[in-house]
């Protein structure tokens, strides 16, 4: 169970915790396998993007250790007004297709999997902030955090936007993964407490020092507000939830549609949104 748990976090897919005083018995046979989407459509505020990914997978029973198993031949397109674009496989489940996106826009997710339909819809807002620097900080040890030298960002909100955001920061290549409760305030952020002002020396993860020779990479997303909620729901369960000991889980609705088969939608969320990079050699 450990292991489910630890994989949906990746794929922002996770579980419900309930709980009851009255001891009961409960018969469980497992679940079926559901398709798990994972994957944004990017437009580049400081960096050009010319791939666009989406991952596929189908999610492990929720009796066991197994993990999930990749989903290797699917048809995925993503529709644009007129213009379609047919994603391909290139390995362990992850389908790429070569276009920029562009702000304004909406996307549309298509696959056809397993004689099932799905479909997902989102809009590529304009506007957003762009990340201005990146420094490194000195921070003591502080509620179960480490003590040790963090990377802060620079940047300033857009003015008479609201505006949702969403870090993810990258050591050495390795995306860093911070199951914590803390990550509702950090990892992600509205605007409604610094609409329009600059936000400096912000720490999106507090777990994770990095030392000289260190690579970060900091991704900046610009997100919607249902993409928002998303994530809120999924670092609300993590913080809440132990990641020891076996508990019937429940998931955590996404924006992927099965439209064969209402009743089976896949988990995951597909994005649509504007991005910013920016890297930091110690």
């Amino acid at each position: 169970m450990k292991t489910f748990l630890k994989y949906c976090f990746w794929i922002t897919t996770f579980c419900v915790c309930s709980s009851c005083e009255e001891e009961i018995s409960l018969e469980i046979t497992g679940s079926p396998s559901k398709l798990v989407v994972e994957g944004n459509v990017l437009h580049g505020l400081d960096t050009l993007i010319q791939q666009q990914q989406i991952r596929l997978s189908l999610s492990a029973g929720y009796l066991g250790n197994s993990m999930p198993s990749p989903v290797t031949d699917a048809l995925v397109r993503v529709v644009e007004g007129s213009h379609t674009y047919l994603y391909t496989h290139t390995g362990n489940g992850l389908y790429t297709s070569e276009f920029s996106a562009s702000a304004g826009k909406t996307y549309k997710l298509l696959i056809d999997y397993a004689g099932n339909s799905y479909e997902a819809t989102e809009f590529l807002k304009p506007g957003g902030a762009a990340i201005e620097s990146l420094s490194v900080r000195y921070f003591p040890s502080a509620l179960g955090s480490p003590a040790g030298n963090f990377i802060t960002l620079n940047t300033a909100d857009p003015i008479g936007e609201r505006n949702f955001y969403l870090w993810q920061l990258y050591i050495n290549g390795q995306l860093m993964v911070n199951p914590s409760p803390g990550n509702i305030y950090r990892a992600i952020q509205k605007d409604d407490f610094f609409n329009g002002q600059p936000l400096l020396n912000y720490l999106p993860y507090d777990n994770f020092p990095v030392v000289p020779g260190n690579s970060a990479r900091m991704h900046q997303l610009n997100i919607s507000e249902a993409m928002y909620n998303y994530y809120y729901s999924i670092f609300n369960l993590t913080g809440s939830s132990p990641f020891s000991g076996d508990v019937p889980p429940g998931n955590i609705r996404g924006n992927v549609l099965n439209t064969s088969d209402p009743q089976q939608n896949a988990l995951g969320y597909f994005g649509a949104c504007t991005i910013s990079i920016k890297t930091k050699n110690l």
